[in-house]
């Protein structure tokens, strides 16, 4: 570690404008990708396939950043935070524009979402990086949370506004619309978004880092590592079935899509909030690992209620709390994970938790989409396993022990 004196700091108000266009970008890739979710037959008719050749999709995000989180987090690590999410901005700029061009061929578009796809690693890869390049200690969770907010905000956007264009313009249309904001924010982020600022935020710089591949057999053996990683496993695993399953999931209790889509906004919502008070309570009082519990216990019992509830009053304050829960604990985990793992860098251990995150969503989305009862189709029984997953979750955090931010 090398130590700087207090005259040598300065801190740049330049920080909120990159912070801001990489929002922009993210916001963006996350419109690209949850497009089709919300107007699901709508694309049916447009490309002339079946229901899960659309859902499809929207896997493939899934699917792809799996192998692809390896190179990304090794090309931020090696070449650092502008090329590496810089990289992520123009392929979401170039293949979402792209696909537009495809019209309704779906093979063509199933190779640019692709291509969006592969760019989705590097930018969300990225924001731990963005922190600590960026932002002093005292800021780097709430930078950290206002990433992953535009993530949030992005996937919320995409499924209130998409169906509001198709009606209004068109399916053609909206896709135009939405690659023109890729290629916008793309273009925007190379130009005018800084690596660094000309001297560090912080009077403690990590002068040596471990290379990625002998990083990440360091972060298998930290302990505390292997918690998150079962945490953002299960977590955002849980999340992603359920706000995929939402409409399922409330109309065997007398609803319809109309208020699954405000339950699923209410999560989001809840999320949004939460990374704003758990970042900032993060960064006032130097604290993690209390208010990670804190989060895991919330998105707990909302979940019991959710799995039992049907009060419609009830199940929307009991989603806003499940995901001001759950989403609100990825800010501080993430910088949580970079403490604890110092001198590996910080896109290996965001990597690696996204990563799982994903590979979360896909076991939960595939591997629970039969357990409901057999009359009703109420998802009754794969609420109340995942509520019980996160009980236990809950109980493992208490096993993490406080890392004082201001470290790195």
């Amino acid at each position: 570690m090398t130590k700087m004196e207090e005259k040598d700091i300065q801190i740049y108000g330049y920080r909120w404008i990159v912070l801001l266009l990489f929002m922009f970008t993210n916001i963006t890739i996350q419109m690209l990708w949850i497009s089709y979710a919300s107007v699901t037959s709508a694309a049916m008719a447009f490309y002339n396939v079946e229901e899960l050749s659309i859902f499809l999709l929207s896997a493939l995000f899934m699917i792809v950043y799996i192998p692809v989180t390896f190179i990304a987090s090794w090309t931020i690590d090696k070449y650092d935070f502008k090329i590496g999410c810089g990289i992520g901005a123009l392929l979401a700029g170039i293949f979402g524009f792209l696909r537009f061009f495809a019209g309704n061929n779906f093979t063509l578009t199933l190779i640019f979402v692709i291509g969006i796809a592969i760019g989705q690693p590097f930018i969300m890869n990225s924001v731990t990086k963005l922190s600590a390049n960026w932002f002093p200690e005292s800021e780097r969770t709430t930078a950290t949370g206002l990433g992953m907010i535009s993530m949030f905000l992005g996937i919320a956007l995409g499924l209130l506004i998409t169906p509001l264009i198709v009606v209004d313009l068109g399916f053609l249309m909206m896709l135009l619309i939405y690659g023109i904001l890729a290629l916008c924010s793309g273009v925007a982020f190379l130009v005018f978004v800084k690596n660094k600022p000309p001297t560090p935020p912080s009077t403690t710089t990590v002068s040596e880092k471990v290379l990625m591949f002998e990083g990440i057999k360091k972060l298998f053996k930290n302990k505390y590592f292997l918690i998150l990683l079962i945490t953002f496993f299960f977590g955002l695993g849980i999340f992603n079935m359920i706000t995929t399953y939402i409409e399922v999931i409330v109309i065997p209790r007398g609803f319809d899509s109309t208020y699954a889509g405000i339950l699923g906004a209410l999560m989001l919502v809840g999320g949004i909030v939460g990374c704003v008070v758990m970042s900032g309570l993060s960064d006032k009082f130097h604290i993690r690992r209390i208010l990670l519990i804190i989060s895991v216990l919330i998105a707990t019992v909302s979940l019991f209620i959710i799995t039992i509830a049907t009060d419609g009053i009830l199940l929307a304050i009991s989603g806003f709390f499940f995901g001001f829960g759950l989403l609100s604990a990825s800010p501080v985990a993430l910088e949580y994970a970079a403490d604890i793992t110092k001198p590996v860098p910080e896109a290996s251990s965001n990597g690696l938790l996204m990563m799982i995150g994903q590979i979360g969503g896909i076991f939960f989305i595939l591997g629970l989409s039969d357990l409901k009862m057999e009359i009703t189709g109420d998802y009754f029984p794969a609420l109340l396993l995942q509520a019980i997953f996160l009980l236990i979750l809950s109980v493992l955090t208490f096993f993490l022990k406080e890392e004082k931010s201001g470290n790195r």
